[in-house]
């Protein structure tokens, strides 16, 4: 059980966020815009071991309510959202470790399916307070995935690997408020998707691989991306339909370990077509979502841990260990863009840093004791309209973390973030166009210096 209730400040322009981040888009106030969340979850799993098979059996149920106060206008009648949803699913999977063709074999069969009944409606924002319905409906979703996959080693350290994916889904909308402008905009879709891969890892040792994957994936559009409110004087609720993204990608890489270096690498390249991308209005309202037919995402993702140091005050005992010092390193390359567009030609995909950088030194004693400096970077600008005429800046925000933590037993810790007390953007809602909504408030200031702490008793 979970409960989020947080007050929205809303967006600001750049210059805004540049010059004062700690304020409230004035809206914000007005209309007192907040989002409550609460969550139930309860699940279950069954799982048997033996030397050459695995079962696994399991169910859930997760219910979210929501009360979200945001922004409303005539133009725009989106307001205060009352909403709660059951989502209930279940899993089977099997493994089996029984040797093929006298070669180490291992085979894996399953399904996840899960099923969504949401329930929603929106009323005029009055300063707060809840005015006439301006939407009403019920939207349920469904996923019926059934997947295997075999990895065969036809040498003691080559393995190839193939597998499929079969997935059947339905949005089906039932809309309830049918006296507004676009009248009744109850739809159903059904979609059915196949996902086959191959692969092949060498283990160049018992603590390093390198792989290579070729593998196709399919996204069907949530309930999300196909209802959303119109603006302009008859804005209202309007169910869109659109298609499934989907993408062939190539993928290179090696994971392991050597002496005091562990290490992950990882390099990519896909080819998506009716990619699922969202717009948002100049005052950072979801307008939509649409399928761009053509784009490329490509990029790196690597880790680098180092042990500098061992036994600098405490030394092994036994087969407890010394105190040490380790610096961790990662990197994220996300290189977005349009392909031959015909609105955005090779544009970059707005909203998504390119360059991510992560590191912190952190000293750690047998006893549990941890302490060290952290950096946050991005280390490139990057835009935030599908024009690429606005750009969020690059940053870098300096914390520091230290506490205490056992297996189980007591734990305690401190994190202190942002010391220099950086202004950037944290997170910015996407536009089109920049040169068309002129001083967009889309910018969402990330915390400035702050301070946290908590307890917790494990056992």
């Amino acid at each position: 059980m979970d409960r989020t209730d947080r007050n929205l400040p809303g967006g600001l322009t750049k210059s805004e966020m540049e010059n004062a981040p700690s304020q409230a888009n004035p809206l914000a106030t007005v209309q007192d815009w907040n989002k409550e969340w609460n969550y139930v979850r309860l699940a279950d799993k069954l799982s048997i071991r033996a030397d050459e098979i695995q079962f696994d059996a399991g169910a859930f149920w997760f219910h979210r309510d929501l009360e979200h106060r945001g922004f409303f206008s005539p133009d725009f009648r989106q307001g205060i959202e009352m909403f709660y949803s059951d989502n209930f699913g279940g899993s089977l999977n099997f493994v089996s470790r029984h040797e093929l063709f006298g070669q180490r074999n291992i085979f894996t069969i399953g399904t996840n399916p899960q099923v969504e009944d949401e329930h929603s409606q929106n009323y005029e924002n009055l300063f707060g307070h809840t005015g006439a319905t301006t939407a009403r409906g019920e939207g349920i979703s469904l996923n019926l995935p059934f997947y295997l996959e075999d990895q065969f080693y036809v040498a003691p350290r080559l393995s190839i690997l193939a597998g499929a994916q079969a997935v059947f889904a339905e949005r089906h909308f039932i809309d309830d408020f049918v006296s507004d402008a676009e009248g009744n905009q109850s739809n159903r879709q059904d979609f059915l998707g196949f996902t086959p891969k191959v692969g092949v890892i060498y283990e160049i040792s018992r603590e390093t691989q390198a792989f290579v994957n070729f593998s196709r994936s399919w996204q069907p559009p949530s309930l999300d991306n196909l209802v959303e409110f119109t603006q302009g004087p008859d804005s209202s609720v309007v169910y869109t339909p659109l298609q499934p993204q989907h993408a062939w990608t190539i993928e290179i890489g090696t994971r392991g370990e050597y002496s005091r270096i562990q290490w992950e690498l990882s390099l990519y390249h896909s080819w998506l077509r009716n990619e699922l991308l969202e717009f948002n209005d100049r005052f950072g309202n979801d307008i939509g979502t649409t399928n761009v037919p053509r784009s490329i995402h490509q990029g790196a993702e690597a880790s680098l841990e180092i042990e500098l140091l061992r036994e600098i005050l405490i030394p092994k005992h036994g087969n407890r260990a010394g105190d040490r010092l380790s610096f961790d390193q990662s990197y994220t390359l996300n290189d977005f863009h349009f392909d031959r567009d015909p609105v955005y030609g090779d544009n970059r995909i707005a909203g998504i840093p390119i360059h991510v950088y992560e590191a912190q030194f952190l000293y750690e004693t047998p006893s549990g004791f941890y302490a060290g400096p952290n950096v946050q970077c991005n280390l490139s600008r990057y835009p935030v309209d599908q024009a690429n005429t606005l750009f969020a800046d690059s940053y870098a925000v300096l914390g520091f973390r230290a506490g205490f933590r056992q297996s189980n037993g007591f734990s305690v810790f401190i994190d202190c973030r942002n010391l220099t007390n950086q202004r950037y953007a944290a997170s910015i809602d996407v536009i089109a166009d920049a040169r068309t909504e002129p001083n967009p408030e889309i910018f969402h200031p990330g915390d400035g210096r702050s301070f946290y702490g908590g307890v917790s008793w494990s056992w």
